[in-house]
């Protein structure tokens, strides 16, 4: 089942079309996430605006989605993963470039933190 397209911004990369859009997290005392989604839904990611210039913590993204590059363990449910401290003040084309791109690549070091973005 295709994605609704309904209030989502279009990104496309290395071919693959993603949607993205911002929305505050009601259960997560209203924190800012931006959420990217592949158009089948296989990866889907949600990153909490801020965290490196406004709690100054170590950031992570939350991987909701089966497709992850370099992490091929079975599970079920969430898993998140540290990410680079990158300039997340606002969610941008250009922010949610750089958050596909850091996914896609199998350059990168997998780091599984718990919900408060300690190590597990």
């Amino acid at each position: 089942m295709a994605v609704s397209k309904q209030y989502k911004r279009k990104f496309v990369y290395q071919d693959i079309v993603f949607y993205w859009y911002v929305n505050p997290d009601y259960d997560d005392e209203g924190k800012i996430n931006v959420h990217i989604l592949s158009n089948d839904k296989k990866f889907i990611v949600a990153y909490e605006i801020g965290q490196a210039s406004i709690h100054k913590k170590n950031p992570f993204l939350v991987v909701m989605g089966n497709e992850f590059i370099g992490y091929s363990e079975k599970r079920t449910g969430y898993f998140r993963v540290r990410t680079p401290i990158w300039h997340d003040a606002v969610a941008t084309p250009s922010f949610v470039k750089t958050i596909i791109e850091w996914c896609f690549s199998d350059k990168k070091e997998i780091v599984l933190v718990n919900w408060m973005g300690e190590l597990v």
